[in-house]
């Protein structure tokens, strides 16, 4: 299985002796692994599943900052310190697993395994993957921040569709399946858009037989077609 971030920075037998070192902790769909404002005494590294991160504003609404799967590293704010509260919500997508690291025992094994280095590298890929959505919203036109929505989730959750039919037949696509549910206002806010530009954004997309779309899912047909879509406007 492919891993993300963190998990994608080390080699198997890195990755092997870290979760080996671990408690292994299993998650339902909708199970929170980590929650806003409550201090934690430790890392996850997400070893199979989804996660979706969410910022719980005060009027009780939810903003989905990122989404996480397997290699990801969640709760590393426990690093600096145990007292420190966690700045937002995490909750499984699918069953999902994780391996548990206390913070003191983490630390040691990155010592050991010598992976400072590569913790830091890992910090900021999140660093730059929050600015780079962040652009999104601020300046790609509204037009085209669904689809640049889209492919940053299908390289981060996405599961590959081989050769998938497409309505009237052509050539074979590309194709990645968006397993998760996702309501039309939390893609709205995710993108940076109205709930009405996605509804219009995600008819338009489905006319043209790049995605298809259901409660739990987006089929994203074409994905050769989605980037030359956010390609071509970004150079308008």
């Amino acid at each position: 299985m492919r891993r993300h971030g963190f998990g994608g920075l080390v080699t198997d037998e890195q990755w092997r002796r870290l979760v080996a070192a671990a408690v292994p902790r299993t998650f339902t769909t909708g199970d929170a692994l980590l929650r806003q404002g409550e201090t934690g005494a430790g890392v996850h590294l997400m070893v199979s599943g989804r996660a979706k991160v969410v910022f719980l504003r005060a009027d009780g609404s939810r903003v989905p900052l990122a989404f996480r799967a397997c290699g990801e590293m969640l709760g590393e704010s426990a690093l600096v310190g145990a007292e420190r509260p966690r700045n937002a919500t995490v909750t499984a997508l699918c069953p999902s697993t994780t391996a548990f690291l206390p913070a003191a025992r983490f630390q040691r094994l990155l010592s050991e395994l010598d992976l400072q280095a590569v913790l830091w590298r890992s910090v900021l890929m999140r660093q730059d993957e929050g600015d780079s959505i962040r652009v999104r919203q601020a300046a790609l036109p509204v037009e085209l921040r669904l689809p640049a929505a889209l492919l940053h989730l299908a390289s981060v959750v996405g599961e590959p569709i081989p050769d998938p039919a497409r309505e009237g037949g052509g050539r074979s696509a590309r194709g990645c399946l968006l397993a998760i549910s996702l309501a039309q206002r939390e893609i709205a806010e995710f993108a940076g858009m109205s709930r009405t530009s996605v509804h219009h954004a995600y008819t338009g997309l489905r006319e043209r037989g790049i995605i298809r779309t259901g409660r739990q899912y987006v089929a994203i047909l074409d994905l050769a077609a989605l980037e030359e879509l956010v390609e071509e406007g970004r150079a308008v």
